[in-house]
């Protein structure tokens, strides 16, 4: 959701309400299908959360997250946080494919295209709105995809 709200962000006008109001019926739709199947969920399912390498992955993500974000804060280019954000999210999903299944693989390919793509828009001269709604709506598109499957 907060990937939609980023990329709107990026965006003006009609586009910008119609992505925000697409991904809010999106995932208002997925929380419903997620709390119906949350009683049929594998009792092995949980694991994953406890275990000393989601920890370690989930830290090595917020430690890049936020040192990345200083970094280019401090050098002067804020405005590829958004594409920074993406391509570690990105990264930190396809570790959890090798680690624990397959399919996280995919989305986290699919979010790390976004990261890259929104700062090879910048590179081009995009700008921050160029960013954003790439790096914005690729993720949000790939997660909400993802969240409905």
């Amino acid at each position: 959701m907060a990937w939609a709200l980023w990329a709107a962000s990026g965006l003006s006008g009609v586009l910008s309400v119609a992505v925000r109001i697409v991904a809010i019926a999106v995932a208002a739709l997925i929380l419903v299908r997620s709390a119906r199947l949350r009683g049929t969920a594998a009792a092995d399912a949980m694991p994953m959360f406890t275990s000393r390498a989601y920890r370690l992955v989930v830290l090595a993500e917020v430690v890049s997250l936020l040192g990345g974000a200083e970094l280019l804060n401090a050098i002067g280019h804020p405005v590829y946080v958004p594409a920074w954000f993406a391509t570690v999210v990105g990264a930190h999903l396809v570790v959890f494919g090798r680690l624990f299944h397959r399919s996280f693989s995919w989305l986290g390919a699919a979010i790390l295209v976004g990261g890259v793509a929104g700062a090879v828009v910048g590179l081009a001269g995009g700008g921050t709105d160029g960013i954003e709604a790439t790096s914005g709506l690729i993720a949000a598109t790939s997660l909400l995809a993802g969240g409905g499957w």
